[in-house]
Formats: C-alpha cells, sequence, structure tokens
C-alpha cells in the first residue's frame, strides 16, 4: 500500500473519533479493509451509522441483526457496502449482509429477534452528484481507484464528512419486516470421503453411502 495511502487512511480514521466510542479506530480500519480512498465506502459507513441510530441499536457484535443491501455487482460504487458492513458490524463471515443485486445505493437494517427494520437511501442528487465528481470519472476511463490523484479523493470524503445525515440520505421510519425463520447453526463436522477435507456437516452430501463435499459430489446444490 503507498505511503500516502496509508498516512491519508490515518488521518480519516481521527476525524472518526466524531462517530462516538471507538469510531477513529472502525472508521480507520473501514478504510484499510476496504483498500483504497473514495467517496463510496465512507458514504456506506455513514449511511450505516444513520441506520443504527434509526433503529436505537448498537453495531452489531454478535448475530442479532441483518443488512440486505441493494448495490450490485458490475456497477460503479459498490464500495458503499463496505461501509456499510463495517459501521453495522453485520458482516459476511457472520453470514449477516446479503446484495439483492437492485443497482441501488440503500439498504435495510433488520433487527431479527424484533422484526423491525429501517431502509436508509442515499438521496438521488447526492449519487448523481458523485457519479459527476473527477474521481468517477476517471474510474470511467479505466483508472484504477488507488492510481487516482489523492487529493481528488480526499476532497470527496472532506465533502461528506461536512454533510448532516439528511443532507445525504433518506431514513425510513421504523416498518415491520418479515422473516423465515432461520436455521440453527451447525457445529458438527465430517470429512469428506473423497477429497479428506472438513466439512460442516450440514453443507454434507451423501454419495454412495458416504458423505462428500458439494465440490466433489458432482451435484449442482
Amino acid at each position: 500500500m503507498k505511503p500516502e495511502q496509508v498516512s491519508t487512511m490515518q488521518y480519516f480514521g481521527e476525524k472518526g473519533k466524531a462517530f462516538g466510542e471507538l469510531g477513529d479506530k472502525l472508521f480507520e480500519s473501514a478504510f484499510f479493509i476496504h483498500g483504497h480512498v473514495c467517496g463510496g465506502m465512507p458514504l456506506g459507513y455513514r449511511a450505516g451509522l444513520a441506520a443504527l441510530k434509526g433503529l436505537g441499536c448498537d453495531r452489531e457484535l454478535n448475530m442479532a441483526k441483518l443488512v440486505f443491501v441493494e448495490t450490485g455487482t458490475g456497477h460503479a460504487a459498490g464500495c458503499f457496502a463496505d461501509g456499510v458492513q463495517m459501521a453495522t458490524g453485520c458482516t459476511f463471515g457472520k453470514g449477516l449482509i446479503q446484495r439483492t443485486e437492485y443497482g441501488k445505493w440503500a439498504f435495510s437494517l433488520v433487527d431479527k429477534a424484533t422484526k423491525k427494520a429501517v431502509r436508509v437511501s442515499v438521496r438521488p442528487e447526492v449519487m448523481e452528484a458523485s457519479f459527476k465528481s473527477p474521481f468517477v470519472q476517471m474510474r470511467h476511463k479505466g483508472v484504477k481507484p488507488t492510481d487516482v490523484p489523492l487529493d481528488i479523493s480526499k476532497a470527496l470524503v472532506e465533502n461528506l464528512l461536512t454533510k448532516s445525515d439528511e443532507d445525504l440520505f433518506t431514513v425510513s421510519e421504523v416498518f415491520d419486516y418479515p422473516l423465515a425463520e432461520a436455521p440453527k447453526p451447525c457445529f458438527d463436522l465430517v470429512n469428506c470421503s473423497v477429497c479428506g477435507e472438513v466439512i460442516a456437516e450440514n453443507k454434507a452430501r451423501v454419495k454412495e453411502g458416504k458423505p462428500v463435499c458439494l465440490p466433489c459430489s458432482g451435484y449442482k446444490g
């Protein structure tokens, strides 16, 4: 990672203190995990904080909440989802974030126990201005995010940090969100009879009476 990228991420981390307890560490970590300085990730981070506030809850440490983020693959500014993930604590590894592929800069944060949710969407004028920015124009020409001059990407983030939630987002009222009953997590292991690797038992398949992993099974699902 370029030294100037590192120092910029650390600089914005300090500004994250305005987001509350551990805000500096979380915001800086969000940049490092994301990998580059841009406007999309911090916008998602701010949106995630707005959702937590709207639902009246804290960042998820366990498995009690879900995020359905409406971005998808194959379009610009998908970086938004990384920010949402980091702010809410609804991470991919915990199975708490899903993409709907709607191609929208919006998401719903759902409390599993109460089945209550809020939806946060970025205001159209914010996205339109973002797509007209020099950063996105350079990305459109094929310039890698880390090769965009830092004065351009840094200015985007600085501008976002001066805006209020009301300037950036539409936050819904709390509403009921129907959720199907989730299966209980599996804590049992088996070994694939073909490759020998360990599989969570609930993901194993049976072939000729023996447990196999999906790749070795020849099945498609």
